[in-house]
């Protein structure tokens, strides 16, 4: 999984190079600067992910098997989820340096006195969504959320809980969630979340139709795959962090020009999505990572202002009581962000 061949790993870095006029990056190109701790011998650190090895870590994989961690005086262990694997806590406890989590995660875990810090984030609008088969009769997520239809979502979730708030409507009946496609594929009338790159694109392969509605669409739109560290660890290691993100930025414009050679690896770990399959997600997904906002901020960036408003949300669906202030809650080092 670890092996590329001279002439991959050379062309995957021109194209780092070409993008770079692109994107404005966290940081200059990998290895350039690190100073000391590239020089040394390399940071064994743990990045646990909330899932396993999908698109929506792709970056992360990249970096690592392209050798941009090392380049950074690092050696990242990017360890596979599942639905068993607690990332919040571990990070939390320290277990491991990173893990990736929802920006509404940090937001109520911090609520609860819990002190962690976002360093980068994948997806700049939110991949959570609804589904309706393409049968439907249902043209908007207005239509679907205010009907009478069954619709399988999972119970607390702030997206969720946000439609509800947002339209209060409705005679909808609730059933379980099962993140089985089955469970959908065989009920044309069912409504169900989704998380936009991954389940409407499989059923689509199996023949599936589906129309797919975004939330962010509705108001509701926080970062997701979220790098989290303690703020402990990163007062502790602000350069470690930084040429993390650093690696990390670049290893996702690497994955984005060029992505099949790491889904073939990340495969292997997960047989049950082809890389066929990843193939298609990436398509999707790609305008959920590459906005307007990563252009002047570099991959994985964020805003204060996207913070603050996620922060007031979540006060007003209740999920939270006294309001953290929204400053404290992530750090990315770029000048072009005023509000900071």
């Amino acid at each position: 999984m670890e092996t590329r061949n001279a002439l991959a790993l050379v062309v995957s870095l021109a194209s780092l190079a070409l993008a770079a006029g692109c994107d404005k990056g966290p940081a200059a190109a990998p290895g350039a600067g690190a100073g000391e701790g590239a020089a040394a011998a390399p940071t064994a650190v743990k990045l646990q992910l909330n899932w396993v090895a999908e698109p929506e870590f792709g970056g992360f994989f990249a970096a690592r098997d392209l050798g941009l961690y090392k380049a950074e005086g690092l050696e990242v262990e990017v360890m596979q989820g599942s639905a068993d694997i607690p990332a919040p806590q571990l990070v939390a406890s320290g277990k491991v340096e990173f893990a990736t989590i929802a920006a509404t995660q940090l937001v109520e875990l911090n609520a609860k006195g819990g002190d962690l810090i976002a360093l980068f984030a994948v997806y700049q609008t939110n991949p959570m969504g609804v589904m309706v088969h393409e049968s439907s009769p249902y043209a908007s997520l207005k239509d679907a959320w205010e009907s009478d239809a069954s619709f399988a979502i999972s119970e607390g979730l702030a997206d969720y809980d946000w439609l509800r708030k947002r339209f209060p409507g409705g005679a909808r009946k609730t059933v379980p969630y099962t993140g089985n496609n089955a469970q959908f594929a065989s009920n044309p009338a069912l409504v169900s979340q989704c998380f936009v790159p991954s389940e409407p694109t499989a059923l689509a392969v199996q023949g599936v139709k589906t129309r797919v509605f975004l939330i962010a669409d509705e108001g509701f739109n926080p970062y997701n795959t979220v790098v989290v560290t303690t703020r402990a660890y990163f007062e502790k290691n602000r350069d470690l962090c930084a040429r993390l993100v650093k690696a990390s930025s670049f290893g996702w414009r690497a994955y984005i020009n060029d992505p099949k050679a790491t889904n073939l690896a990340m495969a292997r770990m997960n047989p049950a999505m082809s890389p066929e399959m990843m193939d298609k997600v990436c398509e999707v997904q790609r305008p959920l990572i590459v906005t307007e906002d990563t252009k002047r901020l570099g991959l994985g960036g964020m805003l204060f202002a996207r913070w603050d408003e996620l922060v007031n949300q979540l006060a007003e669906l209740g999920k939270i009581g006294a309001k953290p202030d929204p400053q404290s809650l992530y750090f990315w080092d770029s000048a072009t962000d005023s509000a900071r």
